[in-house]
């Protein structure tokens, strides 16, 4: 790049950050004035107005960052990047946030009750709380006293978002410790089975990922029990899903729907339907999952929303989603984070089993998942993206820095499962394989969109 388009470059992405800040700022003003419903959790939907501003704005201060920060220094960052989620799973498993939360908050609480209260020696905790106050999670009100920011704060009583946390620092790290290796693999680099990822190499275990954690885990003592990661796992999707599950709740005409029923496909503990059962309160619900988790969730909503059991409107169904479905003709098959699981072959197999209970011409598949979009423009993205919003100049097409989590969360696919996130064209052609066609891609205000799939003969 030349001095001249580097100056341009900078210029334009400050321009990009003023113009997007006031924006920010003019939303935050009007939701002071007439605050959006929210969660239970805390969460809701911003304005079409500001989820844009928020991410041009996050990209273009990737766009700055590059720019300005000499490349050698960036390469070796991202090369001890790692050292950051570590550091969060450390607080998290500590529940560093909820002992803050008991003390003083404008004092802040003193390493050495923090230090007290987890077991981690003082000065050791302390660079770990300082790692992560450099990055705004945390914030150190004077010397060794620390309190919550506004980021960390959210982490308070919330077991389901801690346990997503945790769930990324067990099984999940270890695994990708493993992806170079099994990436430079001559055979397994050119595998897409789920029983040749970096998840088996990690873990010296020939079981799929879903299978090991139902596995029993021997003790020295010759008993066993329960994995610690499965029931982190059915929380830590229960969190995950309520982080950046809202604006599928607003983003796709649910009230459209009336009295349907939705069969929640995979569903896992039911987390999504929960909320969706109390938004829309004449929706109908089918979960469905292995039987380990059908359990779990039976006990979650019986502590959390038992009504909506005890009056038939929720039903929780093993079933295992290869096989062909056994309920027939509903408005809606549900499956969020799935697709996204599976390799491609597998992927046809699901939506297979499927298609014989579209009986109703009401009937459609939606697939919640990530929607992947390229940075720059190519002959066989164009045409279909054309309707999708893309980034102002000089941000990638996909917003950059602001699409982040979409690739870490398509890394950990591979990873774990040979799964992937996957573009509008690969969504079309799975659906042609599986005798379906794509209906339309509802755009979310989130990292998350909704994929709708029709029968392939229907229009």
């Amino acid at each position: 790049m030349s001095l001249d388009a580097k100056i341009a470059t900078l210029r334009a992405a400050i321009q990009l950050l003023n113009t997007s800040s006031e924006t920010v700022i003019a939303e935050w003003l009007k939701e002071a004035q007439s605050p959006s419903p929210k969660q239970s959790d805390g969460s809701s939907v911003p304005s079409h107005e500001l989820h844009n501003a928020r991410r041009t704005m996050v990209g273009a201060m990737g766009v700055c960052g590059d720019l300005v920060q000499d490349p050698r220094a960036r390469l070796m960052e991202m090369a001890l990047g790692f050292y950051e989620p570590r550091a969060l799973h450390v607080v998290a498993e500590a529940k560093v946030a909820d002992i803050l939360d008991e003390g003083e908050h404008e004092k802040g609480v003193s390493i050495e009750e923090l230090s007290r209260k987890t077991g981690i020696k003082d000065h050791k905790l302390a660079r770990v709380l300082r790692t992560l106050c450099s990055t705004h999670v945390f914030t150190e009100v004077s010397y060794n006293h620390f309190a919550n920011s506004p980021t960390s704060q959210v982490l308070v009583g919330n077991e389901a978002l801690r346990s997503f946390i945790v769930t990324m620092a067990w099984s999940v790290y270890t695994s990708s410790v493993a992806l170079p290796t099994v990436l430079f693999d001559p055979v397994k680099s050119q595998s897409d089975s789920a029983l040749e990822t970096a998840f088996q190499t990690g873990h010296n275990t020939k079981a799929h990922y879903f299978e090991w954690l139902e596995q029993a885990q021997v003790q020295p003592d010759g008993t066993t029990k329960q994995r610690r990661e499965l029931p982190a796992f059915g929380l830590a999707m229960l969190g995950g899903g309520r982080a950046l599950g809202v604006p599928l709740y607003r983003d796709y005409p649910w009230q459209d729907l009336g009295a349907a029923t939705v069969v929640d496909v995979g569903g896992g503990v039911g987390g999504m339907s929960m909320d969706l059962a109390r938004i829309h309160p004449n929706l109908k619900f089918v979960i469905q999952d292995r039987p380990a988790v059908v359990e779990q969730g039976k006990t979650i909503w019986q502590r959390d929303f038992p009504e909506a059991v005890e009056g038939g409107r929720v039903t929780l169904m093993a079933h295992d989603f290869f096989a062909e479905q056994p309920v027939k003709g509903a408005e809606v098959y549900h499956m969020r984070y799935i697709i996204h699981d599976w390799p491609d072959d597998d992927c046809v197999k699901i939506l297979s089993a499927l298609r014989p209970a579209l009986t109703s011409p009401n009937s459609r598949i939606l697939l919640s998942d990530t929607v992947m979009l390229t940075t720059a423009p190519s002959s066989a993205s164009s045409a279909s993206s054309a309707s999708f919003t893309t980034a102002p100049a000089p941000l990638p097409l996909n917003f950059g820095l602001a699409n982040r989590y979409q690739h870490l969360r398509d890394l950990n696919m591979m990873t774990l499962l040979n799964g992937r996130e996957r573009s509008p064209e690969e969504f079309g052609e799975l659906a042609r394989r599986a005798g379906l066609r794509v209906e339309r891609f509802w755009e979310c205000r989130g990292y998350v969109w909704i994929t709708e799939l029709r029968l392939a003969g229907e229009v």
